[in-house]
Order: structure tokens, then C-alpha cells, then sequence
């Protein structure tokens, strides 16, 4: 009966464990985007990630990262409202952009998984690439700012 119990908790921790490196994933995590507890939608963008059994690139051809958000519906928040932005495996670096149409993008910072979107009005496309060990990833979202 212990052998049996043993074999199980193992199988049960290795089970956990892959679950949480997820050493078959193929394609990067795509990131929980929030504010006030409501989910931004995003769109993928290119990404390259290398898997246990196989590596791929996939380039995803957007005329910008405006095209590249607007398939999606753009959210509503506040001047200066936080935007969380997590991964279930957290990533080593986020850069992140914020692009005014087709305007070319200013660096945002990213601390503490968050965000703040500026203080005025308008229509903001915010473009993230997050780098792990194993590759990366692109992302956009869209807000507006009311």
C-alpha cells in the first residue's frame, strides 16, 4: 500500500511540474491583460520559441502595430489607470511601446507587471515583446483613454 501511495505522489508531483515548465509548449505564453479586474483583449504577434522536441518562428504580417491591434476592440479606462500585464511563466524582460495611431511608438515602462496609461484622452495601442530563455513573443492591445 505505501509503494502504491509513493508512486502516485511522485507521478502527482511530476505531473505539477510539467504542468508549470510546460517543457512541450511549442508557441510562448500570450499574457492576462487587466485593469479594474476587466480582461483586455490582445493579439499575437511574431514570436520564435524553442520546445523540447521542436523549435519554430512564426512571423505574423501587420502594415503596424495599430493593424496589428485593431483586431481586436479597444478598452476603455481612465487617465493614468494601471494595466496588469502577466504571463503564467513570467517572462526575463518585457519592452513595451505606446503607438498613437500609426505614429511611431515611445518606449513604456513596464514595473511591477503594470502599466499607466497617460493622463490625456485618446486611442493608444500598446505593443509588448516579452523574452524568455526559451524565445519570445509579440502582443498589442488597444485602450481608450476617456
Amino acid at each position: 500500500m505505501r509503494k502504491v501511495l509513493a508512486i502516485s505522489n511522485i507521478m502527482a508531483a511530476m505531473a505539477i511540474l510539467l504542468f508549470i515548465i510546460q517543457p512541450f509548449r511549442t508557441a510562448p505564453p500570450t499574457p492576462k491583460v487587466t485593469t479594474g479586474g476587466v480582461s483586455i483583449p490582445t493579439t499575437e504577434g511574431s514570436y520564435c520559441w524553442d520546445g523540447l522536441f521542436s523549435s519554430q518562428c512564426v512571423d505574423k504580417a501587420y502594415s503596424s502595430e495599430a493593424a496589428m491591434a485593431g483586431e481586436k476592440k479597444r478598452t476603455v479606462v481612465s487617465p493614468g489607470e494601471k494595466i496588469i500585464v502577466k504571463f503564467q511563466k513570467k517572462p526575463e524582460k518585457i519592452n513595451a511601446e505606446r503607438w498613437i495611431g500609426n505614429e511611431q511608438g515611445e518606449s513604456v515602462k513596464v514595473q511591477n507587471h503594470m502599466i499607466v496609461v497617460p493622463k490625456e484622452k485618446g486611442i493608444f495601442v500598446y505593443h509588448l515583446v516579452a523574452h524568455w530563455k526559451q524565445g519570445d513573443g509579440s502582443y498589442s492591445f488597444l485602450v481608450e483613454v476617456k
